[in-house]
């Protein structure tokens, strides 16, 4: 079986190839495209494929660590996004938890208060309210609340919007049906739920993941699609899987419905890497140090666990 790792950083994108059957193994770095990164994911590709006489085809697997989404949140470079939330609920994602990096500062920096994810004039709030136990509506939702928010946010440029209601993680249906107004109006806009992105409680938590994913939605979506299709144009018939946070992989259309899903993807990628060099020379305790053009992350390994 023939393989394709690729890792796109900040500077350069590195390739190996591998055939499973004959050991063969090799290296290639282009340097990265940050405009469209999957033109230099091609590049390298194609002089892999010819340095190495493969054909694209006989590729089975892509296997791919990316820092898109890392980067864009790194560098305050993602979309124009929206939020569309219940009344009196606008300002949770910059409330937070009330915690104080620096308890004592009043000068401290708190990022999520000054490089907002959502700002605040993109957060708009509707009419509606679920209630727990077990999700029951206390409060109807105002669809048309909802349609003259998603008109505002379309009249403002607003790529993304996420959609996060109290208690959807119990029932997700104003989330959803909210959803589907803001996609009639706003058509070529990502729109995502936060009961889709984190059905878990705890507001701040959920609201703030999903706030992620609509600032990193376009970019990734954008990227991976292109990057899919173009695998597709150049003979690659193999699957592309693309690293997960959590070490696993995704497939493309994960990652599009997803995004924050690749918020630590070839940061996973590089643990994984050094824990699997740290059992080839049998050592268990283990820090690892990958420094790309953006960061520089660091990883700590201890008897198995990362």
């Amino acid at each position: 079986m023939k393989t394709i790792g690729v890792d796109v950083g900040g500077t350069f994108t590195d390739l190996v190839f591998c055939d499973m059957e004959t050991g063969a193994l090799a290296i290639h770095k282009v340097s990265t495209t940050p405009q469209d990164p999957s033109q230099g994911v091609m590049t390298g590709i194609r002089e892999l494929c010819t340095d190495n006489g493969v054909a694209p085809g006989d590729i089975r697997y892509v296997f791919h660590g990316t820092t898109t989404a890392t980067n864009a949140v790194l560098e305050n470079k993602g979309a124009r996004a929206g939020m569309i939330t219940n009344e009196g609920f606008r300002d949770i994602i910059h409330i937070a938890r009330h915690q104080r990096v620096e308890r004592y500062s009043i000068m401290q920096d708190l990022p999520w208060q000054s490089r907002p994810l959502v700002q605040r004039r993109y957060r708009k709030t509707v009419p509606g309210r679920l209630i727990p136990p077990t999700g029951e509506e206390l409060v109807p939702l105002d669809e048309d609340a909802v349609h003259r928010a998603a008109q505002e946010l379309k009249e403002d440029g607003v790529e993304s919007v996420a959609i996060c209601f109290l208690f959807s993680y119990l029932n997700p249906a104003h989330e959803q049906r909210a959803k589907a107004i803001v996609e009639e109006v706003m058509p070529e806009a990502f729109v995502t739920t936060s009961s889709f992105v984190s059905p878990q409680f705890r507001e701040y938590e959920r609201f703030t993941t999903a706030s992620l994913a609509a600032f990193i939605g376009p970019k990734v979506g954008n990227y991976v699609r292109h990057l899919d299709g173009a695998l597709r144009e150049a003979g690659v018939s193999g699957d592309l899987r693309i690293m997960a946070s959590n070490g696993g992989v995704a497939t493309a259309k994960m990652v599009t419905e997803k995004p924050a899903l690749t918020l630590l993807s070839g940061l996973a990628a590089g643990v994984l890497g050094g824990a699997w060099i740290g059992d080839l020379v049998e050592r268990q305790r283990l820090i690892t140090f990958d420094i790309g053009g953006t960061s520089a992350d660091i990883g700590i390994l201890v008897d198995g666990v990362f």
